[in-house]
Formats: structure tokens, sequence, C-alpha cells
């Protein structure tokens, strides 16, 4: 009768003495995983962060005159339709060859791209604005 493993006796338990051997140092390792774990995510947003650079205010774009770009796409009558997407202003021209890109660049126009169809101008900053001030 005494190779009877009753299971609620710790004595007799196996498992319950290696957890009390061991029973420190596996505290001690999760322990560890836990605070390498938090140390990682912390140092991977802070130099996530310092990548983006220091958080600025955008300086207000001017007020771009309309009526020296309405001359630089070759005046009012040259526009048939536009319309505003996002950064961009899409103008379809009744004459492409009379634009003048280097005057466009001059007035604060960031690139212009010229299609078989339409004249796309990429404005940096508040575009919404800039195409107010023309249409």
């Amino acid at each position: 009768m005494e190779n009877l493993i009753i299971y609620g006796d710790a004595s007799k338990n196996s498992f319950n003495e290696w957890l009390g051997t061991y029973g420190l140092y596996i505290s001690f390792a999760l322990a560890g995983v836990v605070f390498l774990t938090v140390l990682g995510l912390f140092l991977y947003t802070y130099i996530k962060g310092k990548k983006q650079g220091p958080m600025t205010t955008k300086a207000p774009t001017k007020v771009i005159k309309n009526e020296a770009v309405l001359v630089a796409l070759g005046g009012e009558d040259n526009i048939l339709d536009h319309s505003l997407n996002g950064s961009r202003i899409i103008l379809v021209l009744n004459n492409y060859d009379v634009v003048n890109v280097n005057a466009l660049k001059e007035l604060g126009v960031s690139s212009v791209v010229k299609m078989t169809n339409k004249i796309t101008l990429v404005i940096k900053g508040d575009a919404s604005s800039f195409y107010k001030s023309l249409f």
C-alpha cells in the first residue's frame, strides 16, 4: 500500500517538488521576458517618433493672386473645366501650348503634369485655398 500515490498529497508529487525547486527561477525568467518586451515596445515607438521629426505646424500658404496664375495658364478663357482632388488641381484646357510652367512654379505650384486631355497642378500646402483663389 505504500506505492499508492494520493493526488492530494503534495509530498509525493514530483511536479510540486520540481516547481518548488525551480519556481523562483521561472518567475524571474517570466518577469525578464515581460520587462524586455515592454522596453522593446517603448524603444520602438521612441525611435519611430524621432524619425518623423519634430512636430511643427505648417507655415501658412501665401495667398497667390489668381490673375497671375490664370495668365500662366493662358487666361480664363483657356480653362474649360476644373476640379480639386486632394493636393491636385485638375484642369481641362482649350490650348495646352500656352501654359507657362516656369511661371506656375514661381507662383507656388510644386509640379505640373501634362497629359493629352488634362493638366494637373500639384500644390504643396493648402491646395484648397489655392483652388479657391483661382475659381
